[in-house]
């Protein structure tokens, strides 16, 4: 499956234009209406957190008299979702009849959770009635952020079906290198 993919997507070549912008060269079309043209990664800034007046009450440690939390080290990022994020764009494929990805208008998009935004050719092309008990429906690859959050980077990204309630997340697998599979399911 990773390698039909990957064949599916083709590959394309870029190159960095003196104020950082990325031109496309030349890019694969989307040989597939399941196939995403482009997607958008949003980085919010993470949570400041407050300083408690009394840090040996919130936190064990040697020493500290308080009993030990193992899950200190362990707890995730926390995003301000209320924060601006910073928004990067990256183009997959090129649609047909040479039209390049739309990342300006919102009409053939899919938001599949806070970081990831997927954009299509023609979304109304993609069948509406996914069912909760398959597997997958939608699969983002790309370069993990540090965190195993979400992706900085999307190499690859498609939508087998759409579900018009939203997506959660399923399983991450690990992919090619050091890409790895977002995969989401429907609510």
């Amino acid at each position: 499956m990773r390698f039909d993919i990957l064949v599916l997507l083709g590959f394309a070549k870029f190159f960095v234009a003196a104020q950082d912008e990325i031109e496309i060269a030349s890019i694969a079309q989307c040989s597939s209406n399941k196939v995403a043209c482009g997607a958008t990664i949003y980085s919010y800034p993470l949570l400041e957190a407050s300083e408690p007046d009394d840090l040996s009450a919130d936190f064990s440690g040697y020493g500290s008299g308080v009993v030990p939390v193992y899950d200190e080290i362990l707890t995730r990022e926390v995003y301000d979702l209320n924060g601006t994020p910073t928004q990067h764009n990256f183009t997959i494929c090129s649609c047909p009849e040479n039209q390049a990805c739309d990342f300006d208008s919102e009409e053939n998009t899919v938001k599949v959770d806070y970081h990831v935004t997927l954009r299509f050719c023609n979304l109304s092309t993609i069948y509406n009635g996914c069912s909760r008990k398959s597997p997958s429906q939608v699969r983002v690859i790309g370069n993990a952020q540090e965190s195993g959050d979400s992706v900085v980077s999307v190499s690859n990204a498609m939508m087998f079906c759409n579900c018009p309630t939203g997506f959660k997340r399923d399983k991450v697998e690990n992919w090619i290198g050091t890409e790895v599979s977002l995969n989401y399911k429907c609510l």
